[in-house]
């Protein structure tokens, strides 16, 4: 629970001011001194008798951001309430500063029950309608809660966008390796083709070369200068050429 769901809790309307100030001076119009603070029961007796108006969970929200431009891993929230055109009130109290003096070294080691009590004498002194604070709390927690739900689409935006890019990759790199397979089979195919070839081309040359080395061997003595492959036929016979 925050602490400002603490003090709602209770049911006080509260008015807040630092209890290690000094109250603010009565007007000068007024003669009388002001009276004495209320005992702590006194005052968390009125505390209890004045519930909170239901306005005060119906602030004003704060101002709509159609896009959030801060980033999700925000660490202070200072930046989404300023986005949120969130300001203190003009008396300058806020959740933030009723929090500072909850923890103030006066009364952090009192109960919860008294430190609500002294904050609240000490909000009258100071005269600031508690609801202003109550709102305050309430347009920063609805500051929050659109911020998350920005987030949130931006996160399904963000997804669905990743997604069908994904997928568009992924079909561009099917269609690419489509096209590199067919260019694989057909450079091995060309590459089969070359080595039939070169093989016929090695029959029709050693057939060749016999034809050229019977056709001179009639003709020469002794070895005959034209290469013959295997099955060529040898030295031609003296007696053919007589």
């Amino acid at each position: 629970m925050s602490k400002l769901s603490e003090l709602v809790s209770k049911g006080v309307r509260l008015i807040v001011v630092d209890p290690d100030a000094a109250p603010a001076p009565e007007p000068e119009a007024r003669v009388p001194s002001p009276p004495p603070p209320p005992s702590p029961s006194a005052a968390v007796g009125r505390a209890r008798g004045r519930q909170l108006p239901s306005e005060v969970a119906q602030a004003a929200p704060p101002r709509r951001v159609a896009r959030s431009e801060v980033a999700a891993d925000v660490q202070d929230f200072a930046a989404v309430y300023k986005e949120a055109g969130i300001t203190l009130p003009p008396h300058g109290y806020g959740v933030d500063r009723i929090a500072e003096m909850l923890q103030g070294k006066r009364l952090a080691t009192l109960s919860r029950e008294v430190r609500a009590t002294a904050v609240l004498a000490a909000l009258e002194a100071a005269r600031v309608d508690v609801q202003d604070v109550i709102e305050d709390g309430v347009r920063r927690d609805k500051a929050l809660d659109a911020f998350e739900a920005a987030k949130e689409r931006e996160l399904v935006e963000r997804k669905a966008g990743n997604e069908t890019r994904v997928q568009s990759l992924r079909k561009d790199l099917d269609e690419l390796l489509h096209k590199i397979n067919s260019e694989i089979e057909k450079l091995k195919q060309e590459s089969q083709e070359a080595e039939a070839a070169f093989a016929q081309l090695q029959i029709r040359k050693r057939q060749e070369e016999a034809r050229l080395h019977d056709v001179v061997a009639h003709f020469v003595e002794g070895a005959n200068p034209i290469s013959a492959g295997p099955g060529a036929s040898g030295p031609a016979d003296p007696a053919a050429r007589s």
